[in-house]
């Protein structure tokens, strides 16, 4: 149990980290970021890592019924249109508001949705303990929303007008990313066939779980990459990959891709460590953890500089999904 917590925790370090990665990527604009992002993160790297871990990994897929694949691709095409809002968000709102909305509403629907596809229940008190963790949860996220609002309000006279229209628009893309969010999940225990062949030829179930992104992240590819390419074409961007100062921006997209999906590749191992509940119980660590770690970085990048009252919000905020997480381990023992 150490093992798998302490993997849990790994990853939580990246899924809370990789939000900062796509702030301040000039002289990039967000198109072609965001292009270079799908390509790398989102469909090279799954395909990278599972070649490296899994011998013949394709093969496993290809002996999946293809209404089985689709499922889970789908599940990636909804989180990679809730991806784009994502990014736009935090744009408008900073990293601090849109992770707690977005991991907030992805928690409740990642967390209940596997239960019925894999067919795993937790028992009567641990479901109770999971339930207590999650409504816990929300109380802090509700906190740090408000924490948002009260930061938006706080904006000088100047500015205020432009910053409620951002703050609004910016709250709405962070609830429809969240939603999007937990289709990850979803896809995720939708796409165990690939799994289940690649363990029964003897892969390790650690490393076969990342069979189940390669699939899903199909499918968020398109949505990504599609977008993007029509906004560099719109906006006529494709300049900037020349743009002098760029190589600063390429590194920026390739450390943004590696942190962004090791994020999942290591949740997706913690799973299968945690046992049968792993795709349950984990997914509201991953989300409380890595909403912490998300805000200390918007601590660090001083997004909640010269608002004392929000501040402190924001810390009471956190203090609460702490307690949350703490609920969480215990309904992993009952």
């Amino acid at each position: 149990m150490v093992i798998a917590l302490s993997v849990l925790f790994l990853s939580c370090i990246f899924q809370g980290s990789f939000g900062i990665c796509f702030k301040k990527y000039q002289p990039f604009s967000w198109e072609t970021f965001w292009l270079l992002f799908s390509i790398i993160g989102i469909l090279f790297i799954p395909h990278l890592w599972a070649f490296i871990e899994i011998p013949n990994y394709f093969s496993y897929l290809q002996a999946t019924p293809i209404d089985q694949l689709l499922l889970a691709a789908l599940m990636g095409l909804l989180w990679g249109i809730s991806a784009v809002f994502y990014s736009k968000a935090i744009d408008m709102i900073g990293v601090s508001l849109v992770t707690g909305i977005n991991l907030g509403f992805s928690l409740l629907l990642g967390t209940f949705i596997p239960m019925f596809i894999i067919q795993q229940f937790p028992a009567p008190r641990a479901l109770g303990m999971l339930i207590l963790s999650m409504v816990v949860l929300m109380i802090g996220v509700f906190i740090l929303a408000r924490a948002g609002f009260i930061k938006g309000r706080m904006t000088k006279t100047n500015q205020l007008v432009l910053q409620k229209k951002n703050l609004r628009i910016g709250f709405i893309l962070a609830l429809i990313s969240g939603i999007g969010s937990a289709a990850i999940n979803i896809g995720a225990s939708a796409a165990h066939y690939p799994v289940n062949l690649a363990i029964a030829a003897g892969v390790n179930p650690v490393s076969a779980s990342l069979l189940a992104w390669v699939v899903v992240f199909a499918g968020g590819f398109v949505a990504n990459f599609v977008y993007a390419l029509v906004k560099v074409l719109q906006n006529k961007t494709a300049s900037d990959y020349i743009h002098p100062g760029a190589s600063h921006a390429y590194l920026k997209v390739i450390v943004a891709s590696f942190v962004w999906f090791a994020a999942l590749a290591i949740y997706g191992k913690a799973t299968h460590l945690l046992g049968e509940l792993g795709p349950i119980v984990g997914w509201v660590g991953f989300n409380a953890l890595a909403l912490i770690i998300a805000n200390l970085w918007g601590f660090r990048d001083h997004e909640w500089t010269g608002f004392p009252k929000a501040k402190r919000l924001a810390l009471l905020g956190n203090a609460i999904i702490i307690i949350s997480i703490a609920f969480v381990a215990l309904a992993n023992t009952l």
